[in-house]
């Protein structure tokens, strides 16, 4: 039985088994990686202490800062949590493990189109972060696939390096606030391609062309292009906790401001969360609350 088992390998995760293990509490991380998103974010500026360095050395840190401590660490998949009488069974890849407190830091995961070519050229032209990978596309064509903020963002993002932005657009118009509408389309380096759907992908080593169709006629065209960003929104990991914990609009883990989950025993920080911006200094800060409220549940519940 562990005090607490974390699911989740990113900066909230590490962070809070960083805490439960300076309480001497016996936990356990599991995680199928360590570093979640952040790690994939080309150029990390606004970390406290780093001037600038790459999201997987930050995390990497991270990493070492824990395992230094001596954290158990599981490589594996949560398949599922159960309240028990002492606590929560979970379910993994690797077997059963109980608990008398979870803390979940499961991040999100990114839509993907699911077209052709869409996995093979991942880091070779295909992004799902324009803020973590835009300064590799300098001087470069670029494609921002999406309707809303996240897709105006990008773009806007991209102007900054890029030559040339298309963006596809399913619909007419944008979801997206006005302001935003606005500077896109007043910018001379973007381009908005609307009433079409991205189809495929190719290239040889990297990404070349991006084919996509026009709704109004039904005809495939094609665009030479060096990165594509898919902007379509991102999928919070709470399949595992949907019928334990309360999950907002978009599929979030409601917290309150002590992290509590409406389960009592268990805990949720950065991303999977409700909270309101998405940053790896803002989850790191949360996992270390999570953790701390979490170990003031485990020692009062003795």
């Amino acid at each position: 039985m562990y005090d607490s088992i974390i699911i989740g390998g990113g900066p909230a995760g590490m962070s809070a088994a960083i805490y439960l293990a300076r309480k001497k509490m016996k936990i356990v991380l599991i995680s199928p990686e360590f570093g979640g998103q952040a790690a994939k974010s080309a150029e990390v500026e606004n970390y406290l202490g780093f001037t600038k360095l790459s999201g997987a050395e930050l995390t990497s840190k991270f990493h070492e800062h824990m395992s230094a401590i001596g954290v158990e660490e599981k490589i594996g998949e949560v398949k599922s949590i159960a309240k028990i009488e002492s606590g929560f069974e979970i379910k993994t890849s690797e077997g059963n493990l109980q608990a008398k407190s979870v803390v979940i830091a499961s991040g999100k995961t990114p839509r993907k189109l699911n077209i052709p070519g869409e996995e093979e050229f991942l880091g070779k032209g295909i992004s799902y972060c324009a803020t973590c990978d835009g300064p590799l596309f300098k001087d470069k064509t670029v494609m921002v696939v999406g309707g809303g903020n996240s897709a105006l963002d990008a773009a806007l993002e991209m102007e900054r390096y890029a030559t040339k932005v298309y963006i596809i657009n399913l619909n007419d118009d944008f979801q997206g606030d006005e302001i935003r509408k606005d500077r896109v389309k007043a910018s001379e380096k973007i381009e908005v391609i609307a009433k079409a759907e991205t189809v495929s992908v190719s290239g040889t080593q990297f990404l070349e062309k991006i084919k996509y169709k026009d709704l109004n006629t039904n005809e495939e065209k094609e665009i030479s292009s060096n990165g594509m960003f898919v902007e379509i929104g991102w999928m919070p990991a709470t399949e595992i906790v949907k019928d334990l914990a309360e999950l907002n609009n978009l599929k979030e883990i409601k917290v309150d401001r002590e992290n509590k989950t409406s389960c009592e025993g268990i805990y949720a920080a950065g991303d999977v969360t409700d909270i309101l911006e998405k940053q790896i200094i803002i989850a790191a800060g949360e996992g270390a609350k999570a953790a701390l409220n979490a170990w003031k549940y485990i020692v009062t519940h003795k």
